[in-house]
């Protein structure tokens, strides 16, 4: 009777909320767990390439926390293209949208780089793509690039690298389960800018742009994994999601227009939620939880920050990295003179 109770509770709150006027609209296009093995819909970048299939959670190295009882799984097993394999699902000629995953991360692999991580933009008929992925060896860093390559130096046309230096405390020392996004937007036939983020955090140096008359200004987005050796490396994805962003004029600046804080997604959450925020300025920013007493959960933000976008994510955990109950709690961004606070909801 409790529990039935509880989620009657949970359930008005949660009416009460969506109703309330502070609602945040976004567009989901695309959704994939791999609860029921991988869409039909995949294809592959390259062709012969081995499709990206679900697996048991188990076949993963290691569970990833709050996932479910099925990954996805792609590795180029034969070797055809040099270890590298790229899975891709929509349509060719989206714009403008995010695509964000659970990915899993390799540090210091053994078996020399060991590279995983996202696509977008991908247009089989222009040979080309754009990939977000770490290389987290003596490197230390994660690499946004794109394919095509200079014919005399093999190097590719576009690439640039977020350093581990240049990131302090964000980048992992061990193997592991960590949130990828990238937020591609074209902002005419021949640039294309790219916000790229890690475990919520926007990496510094993004967002960056990309001008040459032959750059790819739509395509499909996918999953990425490649070490070059006889087959390549298994790349394990969870919990993949695309949304289209606004097409605005200002919401393709570089630099806000105005502060904002937006509502969190997804929400109602278990066991994690992402909250993002935009600074017109810059200045010392703080971002905190609350419960509905008024007393600080958790401090997500707390630092001088230059004028940007920004997105951190919560996982329902206070200060002592104890799991709070479920329920409604307020986050609030202070910055300058600007003070806002939202709600949202936890439920276990």
């Amino acid at each position: 009777m409790k529990k039935t109770s509880t989620i009657f509770s949970l359930t008005i709150l949660i009416l009460s909320f969506l109703y309330s006027g502070k609602t945040f609209s976004q567009t989901i296009l695309y959704y994939e767990n791999f609860e029921n093995g991988a869409k039909a819909t995949w294809g592959t970048y390259y062709k012969n390439q081995e499709m990206v299939t679900g697996v048991p959670m188990a076949q993963a190295p290691k569970v990833l926390t709050g996932g479910a009882n099925s990954v996805g799984w792609l590795q180029d097993v034969n070797g055809d293209y040099s270890g590298s394999a790229v899975a891709m699902d929509g349509d060719v000629t989206l714009k403008d949208y995010a695509i964000e995953a659970d990915v899993y991360c390799y540090v210091n692999h053994s078996g020399g780089s060991a590279y995983t991580g996202l696509v977008v933009y991908a247009d089989s008929a222009k040979k080309d793509f754009y990939k977000l992925r770490v290389d987290f060896d003596a490197s230390n860093r994660i690499n946004l690039s794109g394919l095509k390559s200079d014919p005399n130096t093999f190097m590719p046309l576009f690439s640039k690298d977020f350093k581990g230096s240049e990131n302090p405390g964000l980048f992992p020392t061990t193997d592991g389960w960590h949130k990828m996004k990238i937020e591609v937007r074209t902002v005419n036939d021949t640039t294309v800018s790219f916000s790229c983020y890690f475990d919520g955090q926007l990496l510094a140096g993004s967002p960056v742009s990309y001008h040459k008359s032959t750059a790819v200004s739509a395509g499909r987005f996918g999953l990425y994994t490649f070490q070059m050796d006889a087959d390549g490396i298994p790349g394990y994805f969870d919990n993949v999601y695309v949304t289209q962003l606004a097409t605005s004029v200002e919401d393709k600046e570089i630099i806000p227009m105005e502060y904002s804080l937006l509502q969190n997604y997804p929400n109602p959450f278990n066991p994690e939620t992402q909250i993002s925020y935009k600074l017109s300025a810059g200045g010392f920013t703080s971002l905190s939880v609350y419960d509905l007493l008024g007393r600080e959960i958790k401090t997500l933000v707390s630092k001088e920050q230059s004028a940007g976008s920004y997105t951190v994510s919560w996982n329902g955990k206070n200060e002592f990295g104890n799991s709070v109950p479920s329920g409604v709690y307020m986050y609030t961004l202070k910055t300058g003179h600007f003070y806002e606070s939202r709600k949202m909801i936890l439920m276990k």
